[in-house]
């Protein structure tokens, strides 16, 4: 136990002796000459608050100046600005080096002040050798009218190895002032190389933010997108002006620009930040925003514009925490209007929230680091905002794809809806232009049949008046031609009106058939004994010859289909011409041969005679004959073949089933 005891306590013991021995190595640091390496000058600065003194002068203030470590802010007390900023002061720290320093350069940092940089070494007599670094200006009274540019980096033109870097600074303009970056000494070469890098990756780095916000603008007016393109586009050209304003760098561009026009231009930028995302949100998710609340944003920023724009600079200074207040306020509203839309699961609203995340972040590491206490080694992270407008524009992206395959698949619709809008106008014009035909078919077919009653009816009339009126003076032979004649004419009418009767039933579905035992030579003679008067009367000899069978039909429908095609062929056959007809069974049916010496069809007038009522417009009938047959061959089961040659006959063969097909 004793042992361990022992232990532990040289143990301690050891490591008091180890800090002390890095503390007092810290602490020698200082003092040590600097190697050729690039070393920060954190460390050994001295502080003269209040005085200007002249460049040889300041390193005796030495011992009386009050350390402080870079970066330093003033104290709010310093000073006699309304602020507790106005005032003038010295840096002052000692450098000893490892070679001479001809060979090192110096990297001047950043100040938020009116500086010079000065060099002073002594000679082997004590004698002070000023050398006049540089700087944005000559501090003292008001010297920020005439304030200009910034100096990033020096060569030291001189040889010694020893020499004390005094730094005199003014502040009539800033809040809070001071050091914000140490400022670095290293080998001449590797620094100088390393601020051109810098230089370059800072303007390659805004140059792309410019470029993205330039591509973005004109690919929106190209594409004719969203406007909300052209609000993100004009956000990060601000936000990389800004950037170039808030580094410095923009005196690398224009030396020459004025230090109060660089700050009220950083000013403006800053302001137009927080309205500008609430707008781009509000164009995101409309629904979800509110149009009032965006105008009144940019209501309180234009006025703070004018503020920045024309009011006295600590004025416009005193702007920052409203800023700070409004944008976190702003920014509250953008979490609830992702916060909604997440909760709709519209699209990219994760992705927002994130996005929201990483600017608080970024509001939130800006405002502690303007705090000003000695922790600010920069004084804005303008990257949180461009990452957050990226996931902006990124979302926008996305929602103007969805709009453009949207408008893609509403173009796809609208183009098929034209195209069955089309097709339906076609149908209908050819529905129309049926309905017309219909309706003269059907005005001819009225006023053929019109003509075909009147004519037989007026012979009926003719014929019946001169019996009546000449009873006692009409021989014998006048009598019977009278009557033969009337009842021709009725037996013709009795046949229009069947016509017209079974196409009326046809069409309304009344026809019904009855089949029944028949015996087709039978029907054959009645047919011949129906149409042999007219044939005698044209002198048309019929040759009929017609096997006997027993099938079951509708007797009917066989007689009236005979019959139409029999008086046809007598019909169009000439005076002195030959009808022949022939019946016998073929197979399972009884087949019907009809042939004529009449004028014949061609092809075309076939399938308008076929047609129901395409023979209405003839000077001859109503067209009706072979469309009834055709009708009821359909009705019987069987079926009906035209061949005509034209100027030398037609060949009707109608084929009867024997036995009735199973319905």
């Amino acid at each position: 136990m004793g042992d361990v005891l022992k232990g532990t306590w040289a143990t301690f013991i050891g490591i008091i002796l180890l800090l002390g021995a890095i503390a007092a190595g810290a602490g020698a640091r200082a003092d040590a000459p600097l190697p050729m390496a690039v070393t920060e000058l954190k460390e050994g600065w001295r502080h003269v608050a209040g005085q200007l003194p002249a460049p040889e002068a300041a390193p005796a203030l030495i011992d009386e100046a009050k350390p402080v470590s870079l970066p330093h802010i003033w104290e709010d007390d310093f000073g006699a600005g309304p602020t507790g900023s106005y005032g003038v002061a010295t840096y002052i720290r000692h450098i000893s080096l490892s070679a001479p320093a001809s060979q090192y350069g110096l990297k001047t940092g950043k100040q938020r002040t009116v500086y010079r940089l000065y060099a002073v070494t002594r000679d082997q007599d004590g004698g002070a050798q000023v050398y006049d670094l540089g700087g944005n200006g000559q501090p003292g009274v008001n010297s920020e009218q005439g304030a200009a540019g910034r100096l990033f980096y020096v060569d030291l033109p001189f040889d010694a190895t020893e020499f004390d870097l005094v730094v005199q600074v003014s502040n009539h303009i800033f809040p809070s002032a001071g050091f914000l970056w140490a400022p670095k000494i290293g080998p001449k070469a590797v620094l100088s190389k390393t601020h051109d890098i810098q230089i370059s990756a800072a303007f390659l780095v805004t140059g792309f933010f410019f470029a993205v916000g330039f591509l973005t603008m004109l690919l929106s007016a190209w594409h004719t997108a969203g406007r909300y393109y052209y609000i993100g586009g004009g956000m990060l050209i601000v936000m990389a002006a800004r950037t170039l304003l808030v580094d410095n760098y923009i005196w690398v561009i224009w030396p020459w620009l004025d230090l109060e026009c660089a700050l009220r231009a950083e000013y403006v930028g800053l302001l137009l930040l927080a309205p500008a995302y609430l707008w781009l949100v509000a164009e995101l998710y409309p629904k979800e925003s509110s149009r009032t609340l965006v105008q009144m944003v940019w209501t309180l920023c234009g006025l703070g514009l004018l503020v920045a724009l024309f009011a006295p600079l600590p004025v416009m200074f005193r702007m920052r925490d409203p800023y700070l207040v409004v944008s976190f306020l702003v920014l509250a509203k953008i979490f609830h209007v992702f916060w909604v839309a997440n909760r709709k699961r519209l699209p990219g609203s994760k992705w927002a929230l994130w996005g929201g995340v990483v600017a608080v972040l970024g509001v939130g590491l800006d405002t502690y680091l303007y705090i000003p206490v000695p922790r600010t080694s920069f004084e804005t992270v303008p990257f949180a905002a461009l990452v957050f407008t990226f996931v902006l524009l990124g979302l926008f992206t996305v929602r103007y794809r969805q709009e453009q395959d949207e408008k893609a698949f509403l173009s796809k619709c609208l183009e098929k809806a034209n195209a069955e809008l089309k097709d339906r106008a076609e149908k209908l014009d050819l529905a129309q232009a049926e309905a017309a035909a219909a309706l003269d078919l059907k005005n001819s077919f009225l006023s053929n049949l019109s003509s075909e009653i009147q004519t037989p009816l007026r012979t009926l009339v003719s014929f019946t008046e001169r019996l009546t009126d000449q009873v006692g003076g009409i021989s014998a032979p006048e009598r019977t031609e009278y009557l033969r004649l009337i009842r021709s004419n009725s037996a013709n009418l009795s046949k229009l009106m069947e016509d017209v009767l079974s196409v009326s039933d046809l069409e309304s579905g009344r026809f019904e058939v009855s089949p029944e035992p028949t015996d087709p030579k039978e029907v054959a003679d009645e047919v011949l004994a129906f149409v042999e008067s007219v044939a005698h009367e044209k002198h048309i000899l019929i040759d009929l010859k017609c096997d006997e069978a027993v099938m079951t039909i509708d007797r009917r429908l066989m007689r009236q289909a005979l019959i139409k095609i029999v008086s046809n062929a007598v019909k169009f056959s000439p005076v002195n011409g030959v009808v022949t007809i022939r019946g016998s069974k073929a197979g399972p049916d009884f087949v019907f041969t009809v042939m004529d010496t009449g004028p014949g069809m061609a092809p075309g007038q076939i399938s308008v005679a076929m047609s129901l009522l395409g023979g209405a417009d003839k000077a001859k009938g109503l067209g009706l004959g072979l469309p009834l047959v055709a009708r009821f061959m359909d009705l019987v089961g069987g079926s009906i073949q035209i061949d005509s040659i034209p100027d030398l006959g037609t060949t009707v063969t109608l084929s009867f089933p024997m036995t009735p097909q199973q319905s």
